[in-house]
């Protein structure tokens, strides 16, 4: 899982081999891409990560996309609700801000 401290403190423009370390070392291998608030960038390589640790209960997740270029910097990053939770994401996002 990718922590909301963790999430949160990772900055757009952060090329991928900065970024890594501070990743997990698996992402998942099913992500709910039916749920995202957006679809991915344009020539983007997106990666999942559960929010939180909590198994065999639907949970948030972050994806993170990093550009396909030579640079492999980090374009975008969002939250993709658990299922029935969308207005919870916005206060959610307030918290993990501060």
């Amino acid at each position: 899982m990718l922590t909301p401290t963790a999430y949160t403190a990772l900055k757009l423009g952060t090329p991928l081999e900065e970024t890594v370390p501070r990743l997990p070392d698996r992402t998942i291998s099913d992500p709910p891409v039916d749920r995202a608030p957006t679809p991915p960038p344009p020539g983007t390589d997106c990666r999942y990560y559960r929010a939180s640790g909590e198994l065999f209960v639907p949970v948030d997740h972050f994806r993170l996309c990093f550009d396909k270029g030579a640079s492999h910097e980090l374009l975008e990053k969002s939250v993709i609700p658990r299922p029935g939770t969308a207005d919870q994401v916005q206060e959610q996002r307030r918290e993990w801000a501060r």
